[in-house]
């Protein structure tokens, strides 16, 4: 499994135990360990949503995956640098929305609502909930390796910039001033998260006038500062 970006750290698997050298072409053993990796993180997702995080055992990602124990420690190495790669994995997936989005809208509200869509896409997803769960173990536990935590750390400092090309988009000149970004992702990602955990205590809920009054209220302190420092928003 290779390792695509430089903050991303993944186990090293074990030599194969018993298997003959040639049993598999190069190809045929890559799409074999992909899809078994793809059956792995989301069976891991699956099991922390059902059971909770510390319910959820290797031996109970391996059993909803449909692969044995050592198959999944040949992959992944340990359950550390398993849940690591499902943060990468939702990093991987974070990277491929952003460069495939696009706002839309001839006023900032109307940009604003098109990018709480694209984030809605990420952290509107039940998914987000067991990525939280992960994170705040990997980032709190002491039994953690220092690796582990670096990667985490990485991923936390390249987040908004990950996000930016969107934030460009909607915010027009006001994109330039960096901490009217980081208002703005972190008031609609954070509306995103509440609702999401709410409905994971409560139940699902519809709610698009609080959606609306949030953009607005964003929409209105951008442009009110962005004034205030004689930028351009259209």
């Amino acid at each position: 499994m290779g390792n695509r970006y430089p903050d991303r750290v993944t186990a090293q698997p074990s030599p194969a135990r018993g298997a003959p050298p040639a049993a598999r072409t190069p190809r045929a053993r890559r799409s074999d360990g992909e899809e078994t990796r793809r059956r792995v993180l989301d069976a891991a997702v699956a099991s922390i949503l059902e059971l909770g995080y510390y319910e959820t055992s290797t031996n109970e990602i391996a059993r909803r995956a449909g692969v044995t124990w050592g198959a999944l420690q040949y992959q992944f190495g340990t359950r550390e640098a398993l849940l690591l790669e499902v943060v990468n994995d939702r990093w991987d997936r974070l990277q491929a929305l952003v460069a495939s989005a696009r706002i839309e809208g001839r006023t900032l509200e109307e940009r604003l609502s098109s990018l709480m869509n694209v984030l809605a896409e990420h952290y509107g997803r039940e998914e987000e909930l067991a990525q939280i769960q992960i994170l705040l173990d990997l980032t709190r536990n002491p039994k953690v390796s220092g690796p582990t935590r670096q990667a985490v750390a990485e991923h936390g400092r390249k987040l908004l910039k990950a996000w930016r090309p969107l934030f460009e988009q909607a915010l027009d000149q006001a994109a330039g001033e960096e901490d009217l970004v980081r208002y703005a992702f972190n008031a609609l990602r954070g509306f995103l998260l509440g609702g999401l955990i709410s409905a994971g205590v409560a139940g699902p809920r519809r709610d698009r006038s609080s959606g609306k009054m949030l953009v607005d209220g964003v929409a209105a302190v951008v442009r009110a500062e962005a004034a205030a420092r004689h930028i351009r928003v259209e």
